[in-house]
């Protein structure tokens, strides 16, 4: 019955899966409302509207990260910017009390120029005597499908992960 929060939600699949996977509530955020109203119709349709909630929440702005069991940020690296506050969200969680400290996932397949906040989060979890944090590389085989394609198209994908 945990919550799951997700960050650049985009239009849903995160949340959806989560949602199906067994959260008992999802909370997926955006800055974008046009993706929330699509990630509602989407939730909608699928049927899980009684588990996921969306709101606006920009991830640059000042107020708290919403409470939540677990945190997930994936593949919203999209410049230095959103690196940066990626950096400073995950600072944000890794100075909560251990006790009210979610489980947090950051994925990036991406990988922009300049979207790698780890060494200076790093440089400051050092400075306090905590441990650090790495990325994890992991190789996936993703199948899609499209409108305009007869078929599913399979792809190799190399993803950072960070889970904290």
């Amino acid at each position: 019955n945990r919550t799951v929060l997700v960050l650049g939600a985009g239009t849903g699949l995160e949340a959806q899966a989560a949602a199906m996977l067994g959260a008992g509530r999802v909370y997926a955020t955006d800055i974008n409302s046009l993706s929330l109203r699509l990630l509602d119709y989407g939730v909608k349709e699928a049927g899980l509207d009684s588990v996921v909630e969306s709101g606006v929440f920009d991830l640059c702005g000042t107020d708290p990260l919403p409470r939540a069991d677990v945190v997930l940020a994936a593949d919203i690296l999209y410049n230095q910017e959103l690196g940066t506050q990626v950096g400073k969200r995950l600072m944000e969680i890794l100075n909560m009390p251990q006790e009210q400290r979610p489980g947090v996932i950051i994925t990036d397949s991406q990988r922009f120029y300049g979207t790698d906040f780890a060494p200076l989060l790093n440089e400051e979890l050092e400075r306090v005597g905590r441990l650090t944090i790495e990325w994890e590389e992991r190789d996936l085989k993703v199948t899609t499908s499209g409108i305009l394609v007869d078929e599913d198209q399979t792809y190799d994908v190399t993803a950072r992960i960070i889970s904290v």
